[in-house]
């Protein structure tokens, strides 16, 4: 059971969950009271989103291969007319070669779309919202299959094939994913849920039930928990009793499918009155969700884990799709194998340019943090004199950076071909060996001095939840034009709205920012 953290910029989101318990939020509604940062998600409709889910990805690759099988066969009557008696030869012929490329578009298409969120629990977005990420997926996908057809010299494959496919594509997964909405939306596949609790909280549930059709849920009536009766209140579900009425609604002519309590206070000691309540209705084997309010509500990530059989709540603040994160992973060490080979001439000619300009080595190396504080030695092409790090003392006066970084615009340290380099981000190449070994990824928090940490407030040090990058969001909005808070802030709003897709944007942003030198030092 796992909820997801929410992409805000301001930081973490409420929500936790255990095996069996809905835990609830401050403001009591169910969109508070689900787990994960995401409102109207939860375990309360996490079947039935799993099920969607599900149904969504049948559906794009059945979309998608159909898409592709159209296409193919729309460019098989672009060729000329030979003889009228050929259409179902045209129609039934196999696509030969373009069966592998077919599959491999298959596996690429399911990971960028759910690259793009939309295999995530918050399927019943809207229609412009949907297809917008739909067109972007896709058009992100064409670009890759062009420059693999291009870099792998795929001629054989028909350029006007694929165009043809990326624009009906988007047509049929559109189509597909509507009707897969149709049906999660249809009437008889609902499920029927007695509400109870306090008056606030299990009218708030009630309405934000039926305000969320998509959620597949009926709200049948609402059972107080003796501290209102229905004279106290306006609702258009019927009052049906206290919690002891509870056993003997369910087990009698009312057709209830799930049974949701939201108390009006959530501490353990106070539902130990539930007990009875809670092993009736498991006895009547009902399904029941139980709004409560004993954790706190300032973690952006909560999930149900096990230990040698041992239950777990796992709170984090990190991203923990490990399926994403490996991908990511696998990228890094295709793009930081391909640079190294690539701008290997580039590497030697810097290399003896440090030399023959300046004495010392050619890489300077330091300790930094990395994930979670795991300290590595870091690469760079020298771009100072070799006792820059004793004179760092005597310049602390000339720190234009606020907080613990050292920044300075003509530092006296750099040299000549040093200070070309840092301009043009040239220094930063030897860590592609960094990202190679896995102490760095290319996007990501940059990394951190070990003295600087030491001296962070406790919400900067979240920073090092992520695996610090070669490029990250301080290096394309200005870098040491900011201040040493708005840098933090700005690592932080990167890890909680991290995603492949904002990785991409990052990187591209990256090449603009480095050939204008904006903000380097």
């Amino acid at each position: 059971m796992r909820a997801r953290p929410g992409r805000g910029l301001s930081g973490p989101r409420p929500g936790a969950c255990t095996r069996a318990l809905l835990l609830g939020a401050g403001d009591r509604s169910i969109r508070g009271a689900l787990p994960g940062a995401r409102p109207g998600e939860g375990p309360l409709i996490a079947e039935r989103a799993r099920l969607v889910t599900r149904l969504y990805v049948v559906a794009d690759l059945v979309a998608t291969a159909t898409a592709f099988y159209a296409a193919y066969i729309l460019r098989r009557f672009a060729a000329p007319w030979v003889d009228p008696f050929d259409l179902i030869q045209r129609v039934l012929a196999p696509p030969g070669n373009y069966v592998p490329l077919l599959l491999a578009i298959l596996g690429l298409w399911a990971l960028i779309f759910r690259a793009h969120g939309l295999y995530g629990r918050r399927w019943a977005r809207t229609l412009h919202t949907e297809v917008s990420r739909i067109v972007r997926a896709i058009a992100i996908g064409g670009l890759l299959l062009a420059f693999v057809i291009f870099v792998a010299k795929l001629d054989w494959v028909s350029r006007p094939l694929v165009m043809g496919f990326l624009v009906v594509d988007v047509l049929f997964v559109v189509a597909g994913r509507r009707i897969v909405r149709a049906v999660a939306l249809d009437s008889t596949s609902t499920r029927r849920v007695l509400v109870a609790g306090g008056r606030e909280e299990a009218l708030t549930a009630a309405s934000d039930v039926d305000a969320h059709r998509e959620w597949g849920l009926h709200v049948v009536g609402i059972v107080t928990d003796g501290s209102w009766s229905a004279a106290e209140v306006s609702s258009q579900h019927p009052v049906l009793g206290t919690y002891v009425d509870i056993p003997d609604l369910v087990g009698g002519d009312l057709v209830v499918d799930e049974v949701l309590i939201a108390p009006s206070t959530g501490r353990i000691e106070d539902l130990r009155a539930l007990e009875g309540v809670l092993l009736q209705l498991q006895e009547l084997g009902v399904t029941t969700r139980l709004v409560v309010s004993f954790l706190p509500q300032s973690f952006s990530d909560v999930s149900f884990d096990e230990l040698g059989g041992l239950p777990l709540l796992r709170f984090s603040t990190a991203p923990k799709d490990e399926l994403l994160l490996f991908v990511r992973r696998c990228a890094d060490v295709l793009l930081a194998a391909s640079f190294v080979t690539l701008l290997s001439p580039l590497l030697v000619v810097i290399a003896a340019a440090i030399k023959v300009t300046s004495q010392g080595p050619i890489l300077f190396r330091q300790t930094r943090c990395g994930l979670h504080g795991r300290p590595f030695t870091f690469l760079k092409f020298r771009s100072m004199r070799t006792n820059a790090e004793a004179l760092k003392p005597d310049l602390q006066p000339f720190n234009e950076m606020d907080g613990p970084a050292f920044k300075m615009a003509n530092d006296p340290r750099v040299t000549p071909f040093g200070r070309f380099l840092r301009r043009m981000s040239l220094d930063e190449l030897p860590q592609l060996w960094n990202i190679l070994k896995g102490d760095m990824s290319f996007v990501g928090p940059r990394p951190a001095v070990v003295e600087e940490v030491r001296q962070y407030a406790p919400w900067q040090r979240r920073r090092l939840t992520m695996r610090p990058g070669l490029t990250c969001l301080w290096q394309v909005s200005g870098r040491n034009e900011l201040t040493f808070e708005e840098w933090m802030r700005l690592d932080l709003q990167y890890i909680d709205n991290w995603s492949l897709w904002l990785d991409i944007k990052i990187a591209v942003m990256t090449i603009p920012a480095v050939l204008r030198g904006r903000g380097a030092r």
